[in-house]
């Protein structure tokens, strides 16, 4: 078989360091930024990843690319990644150590190539730890080779991958921004032109979970955020927490966190004094 070049990309990239992190409770860093190539594999778990004021879901397969100066923290449950910073990154018409341009999502998911990727990062991680003779020279060709996975993902997502990357960050958006207001899934498919089927399967795609939950997790956030820092009554946090009937909110507020709002309240002015 012959096999011909079809990316015009030179490679070369310094490996800056590589290591495995495990949190086994859920978790959350500070925000921080690199001047270099960062890019992250999610080894397990799920969680959220900020990325200055935009916060995108993450689980088992995606991979985390943050371009220089890309403030960043990585919050969750469960999490364990495989990572490494890189440097001497130059693609045409980019700058130094940049992979993306701002346009895309930093969260990519591989989908069926995760397994490729799994295997990359756990040889670059075992060679790190390793440091055996040749080490460096295997680890900047295995970066080489997650580089270069990454930008065949790319390439052939230029009509597909982020056709419907798009599509689930509008819908996300518009949730994020009318959670209280939507009385029900057709209310998003109206907004968005797509149909039920296609919006769960964006985000089961892209963060494991039904628009329905997403929107649930949603109105739990607000409320129990209105609890927490407000003395209205548990009848107007239903209502901005999309409940018109506050018997309503009461019981799936109670089904989801154990305790009633009264409760709840209660619990967090005890734990602030």
């Amino acid at each position: 078989m012959t096999f011909h070049k079809s990316s015009s990309q030179s490679l070369k990239p310094k490996i800056l360091y590589a290591g495995e992190l495990k949190r086994t409770k859920t978790w959350s860093e500070q925000q921080h930024e690199h001047n270099f190539l960062e890019i992250l594999f999610v080894r397990s778990g799920e969680g959220t990843v900020y990325i200055g004021n935009e916060e995108l879901p993450i689980r088992t397969g995606n991979l985390l690319v943050f371009n220089p100066h890309l403030p960043h923290y990585e919050s969750g449950k469960e999490l364990s990644f495989y990572f490494f910073g890189v440097n001497n990154v130059q693609l045409e018409n980019m700058p130094k150590n940049y992979l993306l341009t701002e346009n895309v999502c930093p969260v990519i998911h591989t989908g069926d190539d995760a397994e490729i990727f799994e295997a990359c990062f756990s040889h670059l991680i075992s060679e790190a730890e390793r440091k055996l003779y040749y080490y460096d020279e295997i680890s900047d060709n295995l970066v080489k080779i997650i580089l270069s996975h990454i930008l065949r993902i790319l390439a052939y997502g230029d009509e597909s991958y982020f056709k419907t990357n798009q599509s689930y960050k509008q819908a996300k958006e518009y949730i994020d921004q009318n959670f209280a207001e939507i009385k029900s899934i057709d209310d998003v498919c109206s907004r968005m032109y797509i149909s039920r089927f296609y919006l769960t399967h964006l985000f089961k795609e892209y963060s494991g979970m039904s628009p329905l939950k997403y929107i649930l997790i949603k109105r739990m956030a607000q409320a129990k955020d209105l609890l927490e820092n407000t003395d209205l009554p548990i009848s107007e946090i239903a209502l901005r927490a999309g409940y018109a009937e506050v018997n309503s909110f009461i019981k799936t507020f109670k089904n989801i966190e154990s305790v009633t709002p009264a409760v709840y309240r209660a619990a967090h002015k005890h734990r602030d004094s």
